[in-house]
């Protein structure tokens, strides 16, 4: 299998990670009689954004990495990679929401709180930093939070790099699992602490800590962290032995069955553990295979449907909740209960409507974009001889 083909499943990866989190926000309603444990495996699907934290650091290493650790292009060249890459439709979504985000300030506080709510929570959510802020983190289109935390970490990333060289491979094992663990560590000591005094935490909780806990961007940054320090191994691995391909199945089938397990047990495994940090290994697991071939789990994700719909994951993370609004509105104007229709209404409209925005709105602003902040960077970055996964 082509090192191309592989890294193409982990952008088709990407469209089943998006779905998990969309089934997550909407598809309750619709699970009432469905076996338990996929309701389970549905409820859990804010674990989704973990895994997308844990492949964002390991695609990043493997396009910007060198065996040495060393990043093949200049910090400028990426931040405005970054800002092309994820700017364009961020703003789209942010537009898109913003009439049900104002007229609901609006119904619950009035017009001049709501103001002051939209002021804010608008500029905190153009700004990339809603996430540091625990009361606006949710406030204006929901899943831009994690893109606020993935900005953080990619301005820390070119900083990140210039420490790898300094680090033996030797040791690249123990820095693994010690990324682990300090991600494991916040979540650890809010379940012995328990600082916000509640009897139930779960994913329906609301409470400053618990918030903190969630968004915060440095309490995520270890899953990102362990994401590069995998993909610099998987880079060193190549570089090693560059014929070896077309393995990495039992890898991939193993992470992937620990997540889906993992999943549907969530109930009996503590919240705050399985949102932030707990299944980090199996993600890498997951990812890792998928990057050395992931047998027939890596020739499916490879399909070119899966991929195109990876392609277009981004946009259908953050255009869930328009789309929502609007398959809610088309329920009613139907007759139909929004309840049961709600769903399908949403991914029939938001499916589509991803797979257009990646074509016709992130795609060409993208280039503009890089176009635009060139004068900036001052010098062009040097195309990588590396195959380049969508979505990076």
């Amino acid at each position: 299998m082509s090192g191309g083909r592989s890294l193409d499943a982990l952008t088709g990866l990407r469209f089943f990670a998006a779905l998990h989190v969309v089934l997550f926000h909407f598809a309750a309603p619709t699970l009432g009689s469905a076996p338990e444990v996929l309701r389970n495996w549905v409820g859990a699907g804010y674990a989704a954004v973990g895994v997308f934290f844990v492949l964002s650091g390991f695609v990043l290493a493997w396009n910007y990495l060198d065996a040495e650790g060393r990043m093949e292009t200049p910090p400028r060249a990426f931040w405005a990679a970054r800002v092309a890459r994820v700017y364009p439709v961020y703003v789209l979504a942010f537009l898109l929401a913003a009439p049900t985000t104002i007229a609901a300030s609006v119904m619950d506080n009035g017009w001049l709180v709501a103001a002051g709510k939209a002021t804010i929570g608008g500029l905190c959510t153009l700004a990339l930093v809603q996430a540091w802020v625990p009361v606006v983190a949710l406030y204006w289109n929901p899943p831009g939070w994690s893109v606020a935390v993935e900005a953080f970490f990619y301005g820390v990333f070119p900083h990140l790099a210039r420490g790898l060289p300094r680090l033996r491979p030797s040791v690249l094992p123990a820095a693994l699992v010690g990324a682990w663990l300090l991600g494991l560590a916040p979540p650890v000591l809010y379940l012995w602490l328990d600082p916000d005094r509640v009897a139930t935490v779960n994913a329906g909780t609301w409470t400053t800590w618990l918030a903190v806990l969630k968004f915060n961007p440095v309490m995520r940054l270890p899953e990102f962290v362990f994401g590069v320090l995998l993909g610099w191994y998987f880079v060193r691995a190549r570089a090693a032995e560059p014929a070896k391909q077309g393995r990495g199945a039992a890898q991939a089938l193993v992470g992937g069955a620990l997540l889906v397990a993992a999943g549907m047990a969530a109930p009996r495994i503590p919240f705050p553990l399985m949102h932030n940090a707990l299944l980090v290994p199996a993600s890498g697991l997951l990812v890792y295979g998928l990057a050395k071939g992931g047998g027939a789990l890596g020739w499916l994700l490879s399909r070119p449907l899966l991929v195109r719909l990876g392609g277009a994951s981004y946009a259908l993370y953050l255009l869930q909740y328009p789309a929502s609004e609007a398959a809610r509105a088309l329920a009613l104007w139907a007759g139909w209960s929004p309840a049961v229709a709600q769903l399908p209404l949403l991914l029939g409209l938001a499916v589509p409507a991803s797979l257009w925005v990646h074509l016709y709105v992130e795609t060409p602003l993208r280039a503009r974009v890089r176009d635009a902040l060139e004068p900036w960077v001052e010098e062009v970055p040097q195309a990588s001889t590396k195959p380049f996964v969508s979505g990076a």
